[in-house]
């Protein structure tokens, strides 16, 4: 059956079956069966003579291979069926394959046998869809499968070629993704996301039956003081204590409890009185303030403040009730902390809140006089022989000081910029000196890259990649020098957008890289849909994986998938030997964090990359 092996050349391509070709090609060279096999265009072309050669060939294959007859009868299982099957050809042979196996599509719940008609499958088209396989020893495996149609000649009865793939581990991860995706990794409780979409269906319930809730926002006093005291072990333990506190006064069943920020919570008191709610809020501040919290030794005193607003029929979106409580609460924290503020819209100091624009005129001010800083953080190679050589690839880091010379928290003024849509004049602003320092780099090898972060406002603006264009060909930066960050929320948002983005200056060498990868949305969904270059595994995972078996777990499975799709893969938090020793161990290209190189001038590093270097010292 040639046409059978011949199909399978060219339509099931990998790694694993250009290994097996080429085993291929050696037997049937020494059968003196193999006429031809060569490269056309990416895809392997083969010509066998001899009916029995496709048996040599599925015996190679890695994945599960059988054939059926016009009657739906088995005529042929490779090893790797009889091993996932549980049973032998012999025994399953002439069989219809329904009384050996079940194949039911995982979206439809039909069973594979509506798509074997002769009609269909006289196409000769591949068909490639998921289903749920059921071997005889009731074992259940999500499956990809290939589906083709197949005959001698065209004379000859149409055969049904079905290859299965197990795609178990693929679909454990996008589980456990999915899992993150809604919930925060820490804690258990929602994420920012997911907590947005419950209190947006509240509120269109609201508008139907005329129902309310109270939407508190909590926020941990003089958080930064202490992390800064205890490192991130200690804090998530503060965090993890804080949360237990928080579920301990709620109706699991009913509210909704959220982590939205490093040391922020939400809790949705659901259809409860006021005044119910406010005792449930004063009851966890006051056991927070209680809470004996110790770490290396020494106990810390801790307090929250808290905000809340009521949803109703009046509220109009999730993201103003949230800002409101947020805005409650911090004028709680204002007041001293450890207390309880209601937003009224007629309350001073929260009017003052909502009219204070010195970020605005803070942020206009620092673009005008140029007051904001370049910062540079390698991206460094893991490999042992390339971890030697000087840096060749950083992260843009934007910093500012105030008038004083006070450094700003970037936290702080990023958030503020994202508040008043300030962004997109911010990136503007990067674009344009970024470019300018680049260009004055000597070409070398090899090239550095720089990457350069974009935020999701710029890019849902039409006209930002013509000004990105124009700039390129004003300052003659090279574009192969240049990486554009993106996370995965920004990226989600519109991908089509996004996409188009990426296109144009992908055809002019530049790279793209996905930062913050498991937290957002859909992930490998989405990873499927953006032809990026370099996938950033989100900070939150890396810096446990000496510590917690989860947290490794996820850094490899996201590493091996990432690196099946051809994508170079980059860790975040690389903050000690322990961590750096795992990743690269693992096979994680590169690393970034304060074990490698803390951030520095970008000035410093365009200086030096202004000469090349033969040295073999870092950067």
């Amino acid at each position: 059956m040639p046409d059978t092996f011949q199909y399978l050349l060219t339509s099931v391509v990998g790694v694993a079956l250009i290994a097996a070709i080429s085993a291929l090609v050696y037997v049937l060279y020494k059968k003196k069966k193999f006429v031809t096999v060569r490269s056309d265009q990416d895809q392997i072309v083969g010509v066998i003579s001899g009916s029995d050669c496709y048996e040599e060939a599925y015996k190679l294959l890695p994945e599960v291979v059988l054939i059926l007859n016009s009657q739906s009868k088995i005529t042929y299982l490779n090893p790797v069926a009889e091993e996932m099957l549980g049973c032998k050809l012999r025994s399953v042979m002439g069989r219809d394959y329904r009384n050996v196996i079940s194949l039911k599509n995982s979206k439809t719940n039909r069973t594979l046998h509506d798509a074997l008609n002769n009609e269909l499958m006289a196409t000769r088209e591949a068909k490639v869809q998921e289903y749920l396989l059921q071997t005889p020893n009731n074992q259940n495996f999500p499956v990809q499968l290939k589906l083709v149609a197949i005959q001698k000649n065209e004379e000859s009865e149409i055969y049904s070629l079905l290859v299965l793939k197990n795609i178990s581990e693929l679909k454990g991860l996008e589980s456990r993704l999915s899992i993150l995706d809604t919930y925060d990794n820490l804690t258990g409780v929602l994420n920012r996301k997911s907590f947005d979409g419950e209190v947006k269906q509240l509120i269109e319930s609201t508008h139907k039956h005329d129902s309310s809730h109270i939407l508190s926002y909590f926020s941990i006093d003089q958080f930064q003081e202490i992390n800064d005291s205890i490192g991130h072990s200690g804090s998530d333990a503060l965090i993890k204590g804080i949360v237990k506190i928080i579920k301990e006064n709620i109706t699991e069943t009913l509210d909704i409890v959220a982590r939205v920020g490093g040391s922020e919570f939400c809790i949705v008191f659901c259809e409860r009185k006021l005044a119910s709610a406010v005792t449930s809020i004063e009851s966890i501040l006051k056991q927070v303030s209680n809470h004996e919290f110790i770490s290396r030794g020494r106990q810390y005193p801790v307090s929250m403040s808290a905000g809340f607003v009521v949803i109703n029929n009046k509220s109009t979106s999730s993201a103003r009730a949230l800002s409101e409580a947020n805005r409650a609460c911090n004028l709680a924290s204002k007041r001293g902390g450890d207390r309880l503020c209601s937003y009224r819209s007629d309350d001073k100091e929260i009017q003052k809140l909502e009219g204070n624009f010195e970020w605005v005129l803070t942020l206009k001010k620092a673009i005008q006089e140029n007051r904001f800083v370049m910062y540079a953080q390698p991206i460094h190679l893991l490999e042992t022989n390339e971890y030697r050589k000087p840096y060749s690839h950083y992260e843009l880091l934007l910093r500012l000081n105030d008038e004083q010379g006070n450094p700003i928290s970037p936290d702080e003024f990023i958030s503020a910029a994202e508040y008043y849509s300030m962004m997109p004049a911010i990136d503007r602003w990067v674009i344009q000196n970024v470019f300018k320092k680049i260009s004055m780099v000597s070409n070398q090898e090899p090239l550095p890259v720089f990457a350069v972060n974009l935020s999701g406002q710029s890019l849902n603006d039409s006209v930002f990649l013509d000004f990105v264009l124009s700039e390129m060909k004003s300052s003659g930066v090279n574009p192969r020098m240049l990486c554009f960050e993106i996370t995965e929320q920004v990226a989600v948002d519109d991908i089509s957008l996004v996409n188009n983005f990426i296109s144009k200056l992908k055809t002019l060498g530049s790279s793209f890289s996905l930062d913050d990868f498991g937290t957002g949305v859909s992930s490998f969904a989405y990873l499927k849909s953006l032809d990026v270059d370099y996938l950033k595994i989100d900070g939150s995972f890396v810096k446990n994986i000496a510590t917690d078996k989860v947290s490794l777990g996820m850094v490899q499975s996201i590493s091996q998938i990432g690196h099946t799709m051809n994508l170079k893969i980059i860790a975040e938090y690389v903050e000690n030997k322990e961590i750096l020793d795992i990743l690269s161990e693992m096979g994680v290209d590169y690393g970034q964090g304060y074990h490698i190189s803390r951030p520095g001038p970008l000035g410093a590093v365009i200086r030096r990359h202004q000469v090349v270097k033969k040295s073999v010292t870092h950067l």
